[in-house]
């Protein structure tokens, strides 16, 4: 009988045993995360528990684990399930494989022993009712979340043929590496979330992105594109207070309302592209000047952004470009990865000459690497389009801040800080 083919022996009318399933752990190292899953958590108050399948579990989204591709990079992934057989003996071994796996890879047969009934694996420094079992075929190289299947097999000693076990359903989140702060491995209330990753994953439409810069470029979008409007009445925060992101009430459908700022806007950009593994920093730019013509978040061109509490004739979004009566920003706020600022809570306004310059950039990358640039001309593609994204600070705020006068000049002055971020 072939070992890689499910079947009946016509001469085995019952299996002669029964050997099933009972849990299986994913991140069975809490530790360590080379060979197994990240530490996660769902939110704040619910934690993914381990083993995070047993047989109550019945959809995938119920059974998560994360991988972060940077560690696993080369290395052997593991998982540990637990066995049980019947009859139970002293001392005795059974066969078991799966088929399917997704981006986790079918998993090749292996022999399982059984002491008493469970099975019994002496290998690991773990508990030992576990058999650690490796995933060879996983195929993983960019962030993704995908549902997966696996089938599992038995065969029972003696007898050659494979016996259906069970069919178990996980959902896998893959993350460019280890989350950096506000998330953490080690204090589980900020664990990566799974709500968080959903939203920068399925949400932001990160799928099958593997640069850093490209997928921070993506939560920018996804944050800007939210049903969200800028304050342009005072320029307060609704998401964001002296240090801490308020991540549980913007992911519970905006539940201080539609109003935000730019701190509220650089703090989701920083927390939700570093779940991703994408290290970006939150700065406060203080003071930071008048602005030339730009899209405030849910809003139409402006460089007068707090027009809402301005008597007339300053009650409009856009006035004279130098009108010294305009309201400014006192300060700031936006992100940074490598240097190179990322900012949603507003648009550029370009002009055709500027945006032509970036298209022609973007055509001549992808000629002259003949196509292997894509990230690279995307980016490019977004700037075009007036997103802040990726830019140098000279770059950045040759688009934003409007220092054409004396008095304009003056108004700037300041300098990006890092600033600490927790949720």
């Amino acid at each position: 009988m072939r070992e890689d083919g499910p079947g009946r022996d016509p001469t085995d009318r019952e299996p002669p045993c029964c050997i099933w399933l009972t849990h299986i752990k994913f991140n069975y190292d809490q530790t360590r995360f080379s060979n197994d899953a990240l530490n996660i958590r769902v939110d704040r108050l619910h934690e993914v528990t381990i083993p995070e399948w047993d047989q109550s579990k019945v959809l995938a989204k119920d059974s998560p684990a994360a991988y972060a591709l940077k560690e696993t990079r080369g290395q052997t992934i593991y998982i540990e399930a637990r066995f049980r057989i019947d009859p139970a003996q002293p001392d005795r071994t059974g066969r078991i494989k799966a088929s399917g796996g997704g981006i986790l890879g079918a998993i090749d047969p292996i022999t399982i022993q059984f002491v008493n009934g469970v099975s019994r694996d002496t290998s690991h420094a773990g508990n030992h009712e576990y058999v650690r079992i490796p995933l060879p075929h996983r195929s993983f190289s960019t962030i993704t979340r995908k549902d997966i299947r696996w089938d599992w097999f038995y065969k029972c000693p003696h007898s050659g043929v494979w016996f259906p076990m069970d069919s178990t359903r996980h959902r896998i989140y893959v993350v460019l590496e280890e989350p950096p702060a506000p998330w953490s491995q080690t204090v589980a209330q900020v664990y990566p979330w799974t709500t968080a990753l959903d939203y920068a994953i399925v949400g932001a439409n990160t799928v099958g992105l593997s640069d850093p810069s490209e997928a921070a470029a993506h939560i920018v979008q996804h944050v800007n594109g939210e049903p969200l409007q800028y304050d342009i009445w005072g320029g307060r925060p609704f998401y964001y207070s002296f240090g801490l992101f308020k991540i549980a009430d913007w992911l519970g459908g905006f539940a201080n309302g539609p109003i935000v700022n730019c701190y509220d806007c650089a703090a989701a950009v920083t927390t939700f592209s570093n779940v991703l593994g994408c290290h970006l920093s939150y700065q406060f730019h203080g003071p930071f000047g008048y602005l030339h013509p730009v899209f405030p978040i849910g809003r139409g061109l402006c460089n007068n952004p707090f027009y809402g509490s301005r008597p007339a004739p300053y009650n409009v979004p856009l006035v004279g470009v130098d009108d010294a009566g305009r309201t400014s920003f006192g300060n700031h706020a936006y992100s940074k990865q490598a240097g190179n600022n990322y900012d949603a809570c507003m648009r550029g306004s370009l002009g055709c000459a500027r945006a032509l310059g970036y298209y022609i950039l973007a055509f001549l990358v992808l000629i002259f690497t003949f196509g292997t640039a894509t990230s690279l001309a995307n980016r490019l593609f977004m700037k075009a389009a007036g997103w802040l994204i990726d830019m140098s600070q000279t770059e950045y705020e040759g688009i934003v801040l409007d220092t054409s006068t004396p008095a304009e000049a003056a108004r700037n002055g300041g300098a990006p800080v890092p600033e600490a971020l927790d949720i």
